[in-house]
């Protein structure tokens, strides 16, 4: 199949640093060249991708829809699209009958927060992260999503076997969707060390960062943005992580699949997805409350959970796996004639 993939205009594919949708979509470019497809990549100017691979490139940081204007012309060329950018501009040569190819829209976020209706068109072939954020489609639009989980490195995220100490880890943007403060209160509640490891840029929310760093006291360190190997090492070296996302409908959430891959357990809000990639009582704790959470901590629960388990659940969420999937899926949209 002639395949292509639209990331967004924001972050270089793959990122240097430490990210989410963008890394995605650049294993799902390089792991469909990898089975013989003809791969382009639709990415900011200054990524880099092997030699199977076309790149397309955009401004960063300019706005979507202008960056559609410089590539709209090239759909058509492909069999399906794989559309993973936020506002999916892809749609409109669907809406104007000039393309025939389905476009996979994968859904990065809630529906409800990206859009109030789905894209008119008769298949849309909308793609969820997780079988939560499926059920989420099917409030908001009415409409049926397949399911293609994330996929993570699992020769990249693995323990490091460096000795662990007592500390926990928060890793995660600095937004309040995410939930650092609700971190930093739990720690200062429990009286356990806690390191804050994020980007703190391309949240939009400057003064709500500023207010995490200036709560970051005594044990509580803010560390700030990390690469991914440094982030290895804190997956590898602190006790458990913290994923605080209690108001947020978490519709995967990279962050504990690579956690528990590096043998650390997850203590998160029973909210989205989490009861899908930790599972409870085994590889950490899926909680409702902010007392229960605390709880957790002070009883020092995550002592008692196998390292080993982490990992060997989370190896459901590979690379080879999500590719797979999306190979499948793409061919079905284009045997059907898509959903």
């Amino acid at each position: 199949m002639k395949i292509c993939i639209i990331s967004t205009t924001v972050i270089v594919c793959p990122p240097k640093g430490y990210s989410g949708l963008e890394m995605i979509t650049y294993l799902q470019a390089t792991g469909l060249a990898n089975k013989g497809h003809k791969v382009l990549l639709i990415a900011p100017i200054g990524s880099s991708v092997p030699n199977n691979v076309e790149l397309h490139g955009t401004t960063l940081f300019e706005s979507e829809k202008q960056a559609y204007s410089g590539y709209w012309h090239r759909l058509p060329d492909y069999d399906v699209i794989i559309d993973s950018s936020w506002e999916k501009w892809s749609y409109i040569l669907k809406m104007e009958n000039k393309l025939k190819a389905p476009i996979l829209g994968v859904c990065h976020a809630p529906v409800h927060t990206m859009y109030k209706v789905p894209p008119p068109v008769p298949h849309p072939c909308i793609i969820a992260i997780s079988k939560d954020q499926a059920q989420g489609v099917k409030e908001a639009w009415n409409i049926e999503a397949k399911v293609a989980y994330n996929g993570v490195d699992t020769n990249f995220y693995k323990s490091s076997g460096q000795t662990r100490n007592d500390r926990y880890l928060f890793l995660a943007r600095m937004s309040i969707i995410k939930g650092p403060h609700i971190a930093v209160e739990i720690a200062k509640k429990c009286n356990v060390g806690l390191d804050l490891v994020g980007d703190d840029k391309i949240t939009g929310e400057p003064e709500y960062a500023a207010q995490i760093k200036a709560q970051a006291i005594g044990e509580v360190i803010y560390r700030g943005e990390a690469t991914r190997e440094k982030a290895v090492e804190f997956f590898s070296t602190r006790k458990a992580l913290f994923h605080t996302a209690q108001q947020f409908r978490e519709p995967f959430g990279l962050s504990p699949v690579e956690a528990q891959l590096c043998g650390m357990p997850v203590i998160t809000f029973d909210n989205g997805a989490m009861r899908e990639t930790v599972k409870h009582g085994e590889t950490g704790f899926v909680v409702k409350t902010q007392e229960e959470f605390e709880n957790i901590v002070k009883n020092k629960s995550c002592d008692n959970l196998s390292r080993k388990k982490c990992r060997e659940w989370a190896n459901q969420f590979s690379v080879t796996n999500m590719v797979d999937r999306y190979e499948e899926l793409a061919k079905e949209a284009l045997e059907t004639g898509g959903w």
